[in-house]
């Protein structure tokens, strides 16, 4: 290999890894992709790295705005007060939200209020107190959700708990309960992709279609999940509209 060729593979390398390290901060514009207004090293400064602790609504929608933050730990339960969901995923952003309440000292075992080993005890609430959803995301963005209870989200629309369009969602060791939407009780998926694992829904409602589940195109994929207590079965892409009640099946087609 020359030295030019070989100038040119190590670039090749070092543009991967950036794209990969900075892909959730990119912004679009007019089709193209750059990095927001602001430097890195400022960030960098605040918080340290891509990581960063919440305790509070406040903190916990800057974190979500800042662009250069890849995961957040919720540290406390969480009400949202203002009526309006939280800030919306968009474009390459990719964001994993993971619940840290109720650990003991060691910060690898979550403890229940008695100090006794309960990985239930990791869960953190965000409660919409029917007030507004509590997710948006639109494609080609990611959000990865992680011990976390979403409750009493209500919109006139799609997605009580989660709207997905276009984009990507995981829902890991989640509860899903008490939320409303005109389709999609807890979440809707119009064209994205939805998996879920160890995951319960429950006690959610809808006016038209989907009290827990309203998917419409793309893919959804459940693993060891429920709806109502009862097997949560889907594996299989519908290309029409599809939606789950209490019935927990493999999801009945829109009439």
């Amino acid at each position: 290999m020359t030295p030019a060729l070989a100038l040119l593979a190590t670039l090749l390398v070092a543009v991967a890894t950036d794209q990969n390290r900075f892909a959730s901060a990119y912004t679009q514009e007019g089709g193209a992709y750059r990095f927001p207004t602001g430097s890195n090293e400022l960030h960098r400064a605040k918080y340290g790295d891509s990581r960063v602790d919440v305790a509070t609504e406040a903190d916990l929608r800057a974190a979500m705005e800042d662009p250069y933050i890849a995961e957040i730990w919720i540290r406390s339960d969480i009400t949202l007060t203002n009526s309006r969901p939280l800030p919306a995923l968009r474009n390459l952003r990719r964001l994993t939200m993971v619940g840290r309440c109720n650990y003991g000292w060691d910060e690898d075992i979550a403890r229940s209020a008695g100090g006794a080993r309960d990985p239930d005890a990791a869960k953190c609430v965000i409660d919409a107190d029917g007030e507004s959803g509590i997710f948006e995301v639109y494609g080609p963005a990611r959000l990865d959700l992680w011990d976390l209870s979403l409750i009493n989200g209500d919109v006139a629309g799609f997605g009580g708990a989660v709207a997905v369009t276009y984009g990507r969602l995981e829902l890991n060791r989640c509860e899903l309960r008490g939320n409303n939407a005109t389709r999609g009780g807890a979440v809707s998926n119009w064209h994205g992709e939805v998996n879920v694992r160890d995951t319960s829904l429950a006690n959610n409602t809808a006016v038209l279609a989907g009290a827990h589940v309203y998917h419409w195109g793309g893919l959804m994929k459940t693993t060891n999940s429920t709806i109502q207590v009862k097997k949560f079965l889907c594996n299989r892409a519908p290309a029409s509209e599809t939606y789950w009640d209490d019935d927990a099946g493999p999801g009945k087609p829109f009439p």
